[in-house]
């Protein structure tokens, strides 16, 4: 039995996640007043700036913040989930992605990822990239370049934004804030200002 669980571990973790990402959303966009969730709310300041990528609706009434790192499995498989969950609730739901390359072994480009997708959004392709790097399995520079190229991104004018120092500050921003809300994981997901997964 111990087996079965160990086996299966990663289909039980995003259906837990699932249920607990349902369940907060319902409560988060409800119009009618409900007993809030024994969390500490943290004040949208602490949470992003007007810099983070909003993927969805920017004016939705129910927020996503998604702490994450694009070599961590349990991002991999929770992309989809938030992805699908953005698309099938037009208008109601906003994704804003913050970066928290984890400094362990495996996870060595991770920064350098997350600097190429803050990169690509400031020529409005952060979505594409951001879903992409989830897929790619080599994050060396080379591929990060010629995946920004693939998505429409001139080359020079990509790998001038890659170097900038303005791309990097944002991500070292991401980091700086998650260290000030105690992150130490990823992902780690706020609704609404409320912790629900880390």
């Amino acid at each position: 039995m111990k087996e079965y669980f160990k086996r299966n571990s990663p289909i039980f973790y995003i259906g837990i996640f699932t249920v607990v990402l349902f369940l907060a959303i319902i409560f988060a966009g409800s119009s009618t007043p409900t007993q809030a969730p024994s969390l500490e709310k943290v004040s949208d300041e602490e949470l992003y700036t007007n810099q983070n990528p909003i993927i969805g609706d920017k004016n939705a009434r129910v927020t996503i913040v998604e702490f994450s790192d694009y070599n961590c499995p349990a991002c991999v498989s929770v992309n989809p989930i938030l992805k699908s969950t953005v698309e099938n609730n037009p208008g109601k739901i906003r994704l804003i992605v913050r970066h928290l390359p984890l400094p362990i072994k495996g996870h060595e480009t991770s920064k350098d990822a997350a600097i190429a997708a803050t990169a690509a959004d400031k020529f409005g392709k952060f979505k594409e990239m951001h879903n992409e790097l989830y897929k790619l399995e080599d994050k060396g520079r080379d591929n990060l370049i010629n995946t920004a190229v693939s998505l429409g991104i001139n080359k020079e004018e990509f790998i001038k934004a890659l170097d900038s120092e303005e791309v990097k500050q944002i991500v070292e921003e991401d980091m700086s804030a998650a260290e000030k809300l105690n992150l130490r994981g990823t992902p780690s997901i706020f609704i609404n200002g409320r912790i629900y997964f880390r």
